[in-house]
């Protein structure tokens, strides 16, 4: 496993003297293993009770130069970035935008939304400090974007997915690299089979980022999934319901470590995202990889046949097939015989060739099979699991 000792100790020799981090966390480690034993968890909830403390509590007085309000619980938590946060997180993104090719001479069209969140700023941040002209749409009209990203040469987007055919199908002209987000892409084969096929010589880019860690992962021009920008963050994968760092390959919740992060630093954050991590080769010198990004949150976890199946993975096997409508139930229940029954009842409608390819998906992703796979026109509300063993 990938472990920064140096960029990491040199965070921790700092933090020891936070006032959120004092006396918590040690100011050096020696090794992953080391870390995890000796560094504690935290959650979206401590950072939230943090900042809702007058002036933000211990994570006030860092002078943030930016504020993104993003929704945590009732809350809207501001995320804060510092000058040196803010320059930190350009330069690693424009080793991306090197990568694919982005400098100046190109235009930028960015259909993310602007209002409090994230991701419409960052983007034309990294793009302005690239020398790249940008336009800020936001999500609109895709006539009017259309005819927009026309008259100014737009050669890169950044924007929804789904936004982007609609893009396309209303005549624009196809770039040479867009940016996704918003929405499952890579995860999603259908809908990215669909960008593909619209924009065959375009350079697709997948990412994940957090309001609380800005970027984490991008793919990168001959990887594979998304690699983890290793000089900004540290990520590691555990067992969510021990807490205990699972092996390179086993899903697991993502935790993340900011590595120089002034405003709001923070340490072991459990994201409750569930993924894989990936130790690889250097690929544009990020030699840490999340294969198959995240494909669903660390819900209630329910044992079937030895394996543990987190309820909400099940969404990524049926994204993008035709008939189901997204809404779905496992049973769990035991065999006469001994051992574990799993119905899987799913919304909607499905033939023969449907339920065969949610069969294999299921497998892939959970690594048992599904004893049954029924389709119902409606489902009641309720848990996305019923265990009905003894």
């Amino acid at each position: 496993m990938t472990f920064p000792t140096d960029a990491l100790n040199a965070h921790l020799e700092k933090l020891a003297a936070h006032p959120f981090y004092k006396g918590r966390i040690p100011a050096r480690v020696s090794d992953a293993a080391d870390y995890a034993a000796n560094v504690p968890l935290m959650g979206r909830g401590d950072l939230v009770a943090e900042m809702e403390k007058p002036g933000y509590g211990a994570f006030g007085g860092t002078n943030p130069v930016r504020m993104n309000l993003s929704p945590m619980g009732p809350s809207l938590v501001p995320a804060m970035q510092t000058a040196g946060d803010m320059a930190n997180m350009i330069a690693a993104a424009r080793t991306h935008l090197d990568a694919c090719g982005i400098g100046p001479g190109d235009v930028c069209a960015v259909t993310f939304g602007y209002h409090m969140f994230v991701a419409g700023l960052f983007y034309q941040s990294q793009m302005e400090a690239q020398g790249v002209a940008c336009i800020p749409l936001g999500p609109g009209e895709a006539e009017r974007t259309v005819d927009v990203c026309s008259k100014h040469n737009v050669t890169v987007l950044a924007g929804n997915p789904s936004f982007s055919l609609k893009l396309i199908e209303a005549g624009l002209k196809p770039p040479k690299v867009f940016f996704a987000g918003g929405e499952a892409f890579t995860g999603n084969p259908t809908l990215y089979g669909a960008v593909k096929a619209a924009m065959p010589d375009t350079i697709l880019v997948d990412s994940f980022s957090l309001s609380e860690f800005l970027p984490v992962a991008r793919t990168f021009p001959g990887g594979t999934g998304v690699h983890v920008f290793d000089e900004l963050v540290y990520a590691e994968v555990i067992d969510p319901a021990t807490g205990e760092l699972v092996a390179d390959g086993e899903r697991g919740e993502l935790v993340l470590t900011h590595l120089k992060k002034e405003a709001q630093p923070l340490v072991r954050y459990r994201t409750g995202d569930l993924t894989v991590r990936q130790s690889t080769d250097p690929v544009h010198g990020r030699a840490v990889n999340l294969p198959r990004v995240v494909f669903g949150r660390t819900d209630n976890m329910v044992k079937v046949k030895g394996v543990k199946i987190y309820p909400s993975e099940v969404r990524a096997v049926l994204l993008g097939l035709e008939g189901p409508t997204g809404g779905y139930r496992l049973t769990v229940s035991a065999k006469e015989g001994g051992g574990d029954r799993l119905a899987l009842a799913v919304e909607g409608a499905g033939n023969d060739d449907v339920t065969e390819e949610i069969a294999k998906r299921f497998k892939s992703q959970t690594l048992i099979s599904a004893d049954e796979i029924v389709f119902a026109d409606h489902l009641e509300e309720g848990p996305l699991a019923v265990d009905e063993r003894e």
